[in-house]
């Protein structure tokens, strides 16, 4: 009885340890949908939408609500202010409670040439206001941005940027982000992109992403008189 009681720890063990998904193994998606309504001359509202699967368009692991006010200091700087919430699975081989989160955040965004290459830069400070099951934990990060964008021709172009994201009181919290995508102009104001993001997370995971995103621009100031 007790060899049998053995036998059957040692064959769970390995059929749990075998059940295991290793996020590195598996593609994943990632879906954005992000929308700017220029309401003045200065202002604007910004609004963005991300879900993630921690698998092809399956296995949750991450939804963001964003709300955005920007000022246009001028066409190439802008500053914004953001409020967010996001639901979060953290565990990607077990159903377990989600956290959520409250994020509040402050950005500068400013665009330049350098040559002819079209360069975008964001840094952006957010507080993030951590809810987990057992724990609360409120944490600042750190995020810088460079990007560019070239246009194949009036419908088709290429996006590429590069992220570092950091949070100077956790330890091992340096995260890196890669994208490069094709994008179509649906219209003057309208894009969709298509792309791959490399992740390089705070736990070492070299993780491969496929990003869909629709990007909506709607100018009010149009619309008066």
């Amino acid at each position: 009885m007790k060899k049998n009681t053995i036998l059957l720890g040692v064959l769970l063990t390995a059929c749990y340890s075998y059940a295991q998904i290793n996020p590195e193994d598996k593609w994943a998606t990632w879906y954005g949908l992000g929308g700017n309504y220029r309401i003045s001359e200065k202002s604007s509202i910004e609004t963005f939408t991300y879900l993630w699967h921690y698998e092809l368009n399956d296995n949750f692991n991450f939804l963001l609500l964003n709300f955005g006010y920007n000022y246009h200091f001028n066409p190439k700087l802008t500053g914004t202010v953001f409020w967010g919430y996001a639901d979060i699975d953290s565990e990607m081989n077990m159903s377990s409670p989600h956290s959520s989160e409250i994020r509040l955040a402050e950005q500068v965004a400013f665009k330049h040439k350098l040559c002819t290459i079209p360069l975008d830069h964001r840094f952006r400070i957010e507080h993030r206001f951590l809810r987990k099951p057992n724990s609360k934990q409120n944490v600042a990060r750190l995020r810088y941005r460079l990007g560019t964008k070239f246009n194949l021709n009036k419908i088709l172009f290429v996006r590429i940027h590069n992220e570092i994201l950091l949070s100077p009181k956790l330890k091992n919290s340096s995260e890196n982000r890669f994208y490069s995508g094709l994008g179509f102009n649906i219209s003057k104001s309208n894009n969709f992109q298509l792309g791959y993001m490399n992740r390089n997370t705070p736990n070492k995971d070299n993780l491969h992403r496929i990003q869909m995103a629709l990007f909506i621009k709607i100018d009010f100031r149009k619309n008066k008189n």
